[in-house]
């Protein structure tokens, strides 16, 4: 089982995170459900606390992450107890780039390609 999850950070005011919308539209629909656009800033202008936890600090920027899980084994009720943390394993900056590796990363990271 893949463990990944990819956001892409973007703002609206941003020429280039338009470019790359218009471009993930083009994707199939389940490359599409691959893909996280989370704002970089909330609506009152403050850094989201997800861009501020995975540094990024330019948009668009996509960060693949590998989620993993540590649970407390010694509670019989261990699902309570599931502490769930995401590391950083690509960075990704600029529209362009993202465009150029987004298959490659699809390939590498989901299931949005099957085997041919």
């Amino acid at each position: 089982m893949k463990n990944y999850h990819i956001y892409v950070f973007s703002q609206d005011s941003c020429p280039p995170c338009q470019t790359l919308k218009d471009y993930v539209s083009t994707l199939t629909e389940a490359e599409q459900g691959e893909l996280d656009f989370v704002p970089i800033r909330t609506a009152s202008g403050d850094r989201t606390a997800l861009a501020d936890e995975l540094e990024v600090t330019l948009t668009p920027t996509m960060v693949v992450v590998h989620e993993d899980h540590d649970k407390d084994m010694s509670c019989d009720d261990y699902d309570e107890f599931v502490d769930y943390h995401e590391t950083p394993v690509e960075t990704v900056v600029g529209a362009r780039a993202i465009m150029q590796t987004l298959s490659a990363t699809l390939d590498a990271y989901t299931y949005a390609h099957p085997p041919e």
